[in-house]
């Protein structure tokens, strides 16, 4: 039986082609090979399908604001429209920043140290607590490293506190850039790998989605990060006209004073001089009327300039709508237990396969040796 099995692979390839029944009959022959590799694969499956931590997926579906201006071009605009031509971006009339600058700005480091300093619902605390703070207490020693630090590796501990010491006596100076601690390095790592930023180029549509063991952990994080993402496009968007506002703002509070000043003489003036008429009187009088009368103007300019420049930063701060808000998943998204037996069976037949032609090359060198 032995020699016609050896003889049936020995046959598989004639004359530089492939015998299929000579192929098939190999594989038939060997499946208790494949049963095995199989079985072993399954196994393994299972146990990485019931020993691997749960995780759970939320998402939020987001439309950002595409806002036009320079409407007044009507026809022409939509004339060049259909030419591809688009006239309202020629002058500057796009007032919506690119849907593809979200991820990066969820990644930027400014991003991800506020969101590290969120405070957050963990199953493991009463209280709220940042991912920071998260981080932190992760990292404590526990008794038993605090033991063998001071007894098996107590040299290396005087020698790093010495270094410490050192380096912490040395009067570094302010370069006026990041300077990250290993925890915030450590949480900022891990905001990047859990919150993720999709977005669809042909709907425009945005996804912010994560995923981590706790169902209810993942929902916050989901609503925080978009929340945090909202502000910061509307900073972006609104930054110039924020700054005027703020600069109307401080001139028509100095005015302000000077007008309600100059408003108060003249009126206790004319109060105190009601019935006298002299000329000092009448040019005293005429002096604070022209105080009053000027301080008059400029407070008015400015006030109907704070209330443009106010006008103007709300038509350009952006509205997102959202589409799909963060919920509270239910069911766990990984491990996804069925498709680990998938792959594990797939994986093992190949592995089983691979194993019946590896011996059928050995037994052909064998034989050619």
């Amino acid at each position: 039986m032995t020699i016609n099995k050896e003889q049936d692979q020995l046959q598989i390839i004639k004359d530089d082609e492939i015998d299929l029944i000579a192929l098939v009959k190999t594989i038939w022959n060997g499946r208790k090979t494949i049963y095995y590799s199989v079985g072993i694969a399954v196994f393994i499956g299972l146990l990485i399908a019931f020993t691997s931590p749960a995780k759970y997926r939320a998402y939020c579906t987001l439309i950002p604001s595409e806002e036009k201006q320079g409407g007044s071009l009507g026809n022409l605009g939509a004339i060049a429209g259909m030419a591809g031509i688009n006239i309202g971006s020629m002058m500057g009339g796009t007032s919506g920043i690119p849907a593809e600058i979200y991820p990066q700005v969820v990644n930027s480091y400014p991003f991800k140290k506020e969101m590290v300093h969120q405070k957050f619902h963990f199953t493991e605390y009463v209280e709220p607590v940042s991912l920071y703070e998260y981080a932190v207490a992760d990292t404590l020693e526990t008794f038993g490293s605090k033991v063998i630090k001071y007894t098996i590796l107590l040299p290396w501990t005087i020698k790093d506190a010495l270094l410490f010491k050192d380096e912490k006596e040395l009067d570094l100076p302010d370069y006026g850039v990041l300077n990250l601690s290993e925890e915030e390095l450590l949480a900022m790592a891990a905001v990047e790998e859990v919150i993720v930023v999709e977005v669809d180029k042909k709907t425009g549509l945005i996804n912010v989605s994560a995923e981590v063991g706790e169902p209810v952990l993942v929902a916050q994080l989901v609503q925080k990060a978009v929340e945090l993402l909202q502000d910061y496009i509307i900073k972006y968007k609104t930054k110039q006209a924020r700054e005027h506002l703020e600069f109307v703002q401080g001139q028509y509070n100095d005015k302000k004073k000077q007008y309600e000043f100059a408003q108060s003489s003249f009126y206790n003036y004319k109060d105190k001089h009601r019935n006298m008429v002299t000329e000092r009187v009448d040019l005293e009088f005429q002096r604070l009327s022209d105080e009053y009368d000027m301080a008059s103007t400029i407070y008015k300019g400015l006030a109907q300039q704070l209330e443009q420049a106010k006008i103007t930063v709300n038509e350009q701060t952006p509205a997102f709508t959202i589409l799909e808000p963060a919920k509270v998943p239910i069911e766990k998204s990984a491990p996804n237990k069925k498709v680990i037996i998938v792959v594990s069976i797939i994986l093992g037949s190949f592995i089983g396969i691979g194993v019946i032609f590896g011996r059928l090359i050995l037994n052909n060198l064998k034989q050619s040796l």
